[in-house]
């Protein structure tokens, strides 16, 4: 269903994007600035103590799912077409416009420096697959996002993505293979952690997927045929319980994650684990019975990619200027907010100046009256 034809229906959505990005931000922040502080390191340990960071990331993961498939469909190649010309303009112009600034207060002001190839694997936005470093080193959710949408299209491509069993199965065969790698140790330990979690980031996403299908057709039948004769032969469940089966076993590889996390005392590793149970439940609960239609909160949601994408520069430029100019001692609350000072209007102005005039040159693009297709569904996100 689309969101243009019922503006309201989705509008507690960007609230849910205003508090996974705040959470991102009061993680970065805080962990980064708890050294120079003086006092109030107690919001450092708070979030260290669940990974807020991690829990917006799960939130965010979730809302991808719940809105992006729903924006691809069609015929198959201009369905495709429309699908890849608004994911490339909603992301990469605001991206590439971050790029030179972030190389300028992560690396430039900090004596650090990038060959060429490092820097055109940044342009690609998934500088890691090339062997390179981070630009923005919070980027590695963006390529995340790229390979969901890439398993997207190959769904799409296969007629399953729009059918809440294939999404199910996704959901689960993802989560599945993330548990049997970590259960065997597949990946070497000096693989990249982004990498190591991708199956479950994944699953996560999908899980969405799940979720938007059950929540636009709840009492929908899901109808299996686990034999060609006999009571198996005739299964059915609704679509809000498929997602309830789906959702235990999304939920239960983080549940399995934080019990042996406990068994084996890894108080590092065990907030992650309980970051995914809390962003699974913050979600599935801010989706729908507890969803937020604030003002506030649906406008910095609007301009989340942005502040996303641009509120390490802040924190590192002045970050900087402590180390430089001693600024040491402070609450640690002074030093968090001080960044966000600037993070406001630099996101509002790059959402304004970058964000909203590509993403309106790619519906013109893919318009009715340019492609002759009508467009169904939307995804601003």
């Amino acid at each position: 269903m689309s969101t243009a034809k019922n503006p309201e229906r989705f509008q507690h959505i960007d609230a849910m994007r205003a508090i996974a990005v705040i959470l991102v931000i009061w993680t970065h922040y805080a962990e980064r600035f708890v050294e120079l502080a003086g006092s109030q390191q107690a919001l450092d340990a708070l979030q260290r103590s669940v990974n807020f960071g991690r829990i917006g990331v799960v939130i965010f993961f979730a809302i991808s799912g719940m809105l992006i498939p729903t924006s691809l469909h069609g015929d198959l190649g201009p369905g495709t077409k429309r699908f890849v010309i608004r994911r490339f303009f909603r992301l990469y112009p605001a991206y590439w416009l971050a790029l030179p600034a972030g190389y300028f207060v992560h690396w430039v002001l900090f004596d650090k420096t990038m060959d060429a190839h490092g820097m055109l694997a940044n342009v690609t936005m998934i500088p890691a697959a090339f062997g390179a470093s981070l630009i923005l080193p919070h980027g590695w959710t963006l390529e995340t996002e790229l390979y969901f949408y890439v398993v997207c299209l190959l769904l799409f491509w296969c007629g399953w993505l729009h059918r809440m069993l294939h999404l199910c199965v996704v959901t689960v065969a993802l989560c599945a293979v993330f548990a049997l790698t970590v259960a065997l140790h597949v990946f070497p330990a000096e693989m990249l952690s982004q990498y190591k979690t991708m199956p479950y980031h994944l699953g996560i996403m999908f899980w969405g997927a799940c979720f938007r299908q059950a929540y636009d057709a709840p009492s929908k039948l899901l109808r299996l045929r686990l034999a060609a004769s006999g009571p198996l032969s005739r299964l059915s469940m609704t679509y809000r319980a498929a997602l309830a089966y789906v959702t235990m076993a999304v939920f239960g590889v983080a549940l399995a994650g934080a019990i042996d996390d406990w068994r084996h005392h890894n108080a590092f590793h065990l907030p992650i684990s309980l970051a995914y149970m809390i962003g699974i439940a913050a979600f599935a609960m801010l989706a729908t019975v507890l969803k937020l239609r604030n003002r506030p909160l649906a406008w910095i949601g609007k301009i989340s990619y942005s502040v996303y994408l641009l509120h390490s520069l802040p924190l590192f430029g002045a970050f900087w200027l402590c180390q430089r100019f001693h600024l040491v001692g402070w609450p640690l609350g002074v030093y968090m907010i001080v960044p966000l000072l600037p993070l406001i209007p630099l996101s509002w102005a790059g959402y304004l100046l970058c964000e909203a005039p590509f993403v309106k040159l790619a519906h013109a693009l893919t318009s009715r009256r340019a492609s002759g297709v009508l467009a169904t569904g939307e995804a601003n996100g």
